[in-house]
């Protein structure tokens, strides 16, 4: 009988005893290994094995409990004795934030201490004795019913490690998982700096110049900037995707793949997997998607896991509030290629830009886009990492562009676009585009090319597409490749008015973008690809109107 599948399950003894785990107990060995004083955060996308890691970490280390049997057969215990003896070897504080969440700073705040006040009472046996003073005792108390103040909670982590270092004379370890989602939930709701205020010395005091701390581990999605966060903090070990070290600890590599999918006899889909699920790179180690692997290996079709799971609706957001140059960059990436991009994985939520760098850098530390090479630096090439992703993007432009009560004429638009019957597109982009965006800035020839991009990007979805291209004896607006030879291909040269102008100027301006197309030879390197089929579109707009005009070359 086979193993069972562990989708979702996050506890280790649950994992270890009844169901097939990939083996990432080694990263016990390389906290061990570690100086006393120690504190790493692990930045990796959703679902990618940190909470995991961390609830082994916890059965490994944490004293007071016989759990060596979910240590049988595990890589740390092959290491001898000077590691298995660390085995319930030291007191330790674990705490999950992923819920700390509200629509107030004292909504938030409340969770904070229900939460802390949890973590105390699971340690409710140092009060017996007299290790600790009465002032200690009156101290853990009041965490404990939550009528201390709150400066009191921001030294509640950094006094709890103190008093189990006095109780037990050994040093303390603390696990903080999914450290970052208070901040992303108050960037979210406005109230960014109250909780700034809270945690900055929460997380801080216990984590720097702790002399009771052995070591700590934080996870979390992104890295929140020094200056707001973790400011002073400079004894921090961060490791996150672009970093050395650690790589094979968080998600599957390739090995680990092909070994689950042949378990479960799926050994003759692993080039399928690899690209649906593959195609991420942490530090310079090829993973896949754990998440989506798991679930692969349990129901056998190909479909999106991972991205089915979460909220991405970032996505459209970002998009929607990306310049001209950005989301240029972005369809080059959707159409299968890749950009340049500086990756600065620390996050300033409150001055979060969406220039193409920081939305790029944002994209990739959440899992949307891998670096697949370092150039120089900081600098890496961005790409997709695999068809699910791929599938996530297309599916949130058009929740985006076309709402859900016009999505029939999604198929409308797509053959229009696709046939070059100018009058029939005219009338599907007014009626399903343009319709749609009762707050959209027209006023900026740019946000008509946001516009015709994101068409391009999902019906021309086997070609390469690009905006403000230098071909023949000048620039065009878009130009939209095929991959291979015999493929389809367009141009599309944009003009539009400020103002509300009539049909009729509307139509001739069409014609002129579309001669201006023809004048100025933007199709020779659609001519070099040897395209089957060409496709020209001049089209002008006027606020919620639109002209076009189309020739297709054979």
């Amino acid at each position: 009988m086979k193993k069972k599948l562990p989708i979702g399950i996050e506890n280790f003894k649950d994992v270890a005893l009844d169901c097939y785990y990939v083996d990432k107990t080694l990263l016990a060995k390389e906290m061990i290994d570690l100086p006393n004083g120690s504190a790493v955060l692990f930045t990796r996308p959703r679902r990618f094995g940190k909470s995991l890691a961390l609830s082994m970490l916890q059965t490994f280390f944490e004293q007071g409990q016989d759990n060596e049997k979910f240590f049988e057969g595990k890589k740390i215990l092959e290491l001898g004795e000077n590691y298995k003896s660390q085995l319930g070897s030291s007191p330790l504080i674990r705490l999950t934030m992923k819920d700390i969440k509200g629509t107030s700073f004292t909504d938030l705040l409340a969770r904070a201490k229900d939460l802390i006040s949890n973590e105390y009472l699971r340690h409710e046996e140092i009060l017996n004795g007299d290790a600790l003073s009465d002032d200690d005792k009156n101290y853990f108390m009041s965490i404990v019913k939550k009528n201390a103040d709150d400066v009191d909670f921001t030294s509640s982590l950094r006094k709890l490690s103190h008093l189990l270092s006095l109780f037990y004379k050994k040093r303390v370890i603390i696990l903080l998982d999914e450290y970052d989602a208070p901040i992303e939930c108050d960037r979210v709701n406005e109230f960014y700096q109250d909780s700034i205020s809270f945690f900055r010395p929460f997380y801080g005091e216990a984590l720097k110049g702790n002399d009771d701390l052995r070591f700590a581990v934080v996870t979390g999605v992104l890295q929140v900037a020094k200056e707001s966060l973790f400011s002073g903090l400079n004894n921090l070990l961060v490791n996150s995707i672009t970093g050395s070290g650690f790589d094979q600890y968080f998600g599957f590599t390739e090995k680990e793949t092909n070994d689950l999918l042949s378990y479960y006899g799926k050994g003759d889909r692993v080039l399928e997997a690899k690209t649906w699920y593959g195609g991420y790179r942490f530090g310079e180690t090829a993973m896949f998607n754990p998440w989506s692997i798991l679930s692969f290996a349990r129901f056998g079709v190909l479909e999106p896991y991972w991205t089915n799971t979460g909220e991405n609706s970032v996505l459209g957001e970002l998009i929607g509030k990306s310049d001209e140059r950005t989301l240029s960059s972005l369809n080059e990436v959707l159409s299968g290629g890749t950009v340049f991009v500086n990756v600065d994985t620390s996050i300033n939520y409150r001055e979060m830009s969406f220039t193409k760098d920081a939305l790029f850098s944002f994209l990739v530390a959440t899992g949307y886009l891998s670096c697949i090479e370092r150039v120089d630096g900081t600098t890496f090439k961005v790409a997709l990492p695999n068809k699910e992703v791929d599938e996530a993007f297309e599916r949130e432009i058009k929740t985006r562009f076309i709402p859900l009560e016009k999505n029939d004429y999604y198929f409308s638009l797509r053959d229009a676009f696709l046939s070059g019957d100018s009058k029939r597109l005219s009338k599907c982009v007014e009626y399903v585009i343009l319709s749609s965006f009762s707050s959209f800035d027209f006023s900026d020839e740019k946000n008509y090319q946001v516009l015709a991009l994101t068409m391009s990007a999902i019906f021309f979805d086997e070609c390469i597409v690009k905006s403000a291209v230098n071909e023949g004896n000048g620039r065009c607006d878009i130009m939209i490749s095929p991959k291979n030879e015999g493929g389809i291909g367009s141009v599309i040269e944009i003009k539009h008015y400020k103002s509300k102008t009539s049909t009729t100027r509307l139509e001739l301006e069409s014609k002129k973008a579309l001669a201006q197309i023809k004048e100025r030879d933007y199709v020779e390197e659609l001519k070099a690809r040897k395209a089957s089929k060409i496709f020209l579109y001049g089209m002008a707009f006027s606020q919620k109107n639109v002209a076009i005009t189309s020739e297709i070359k054979n």
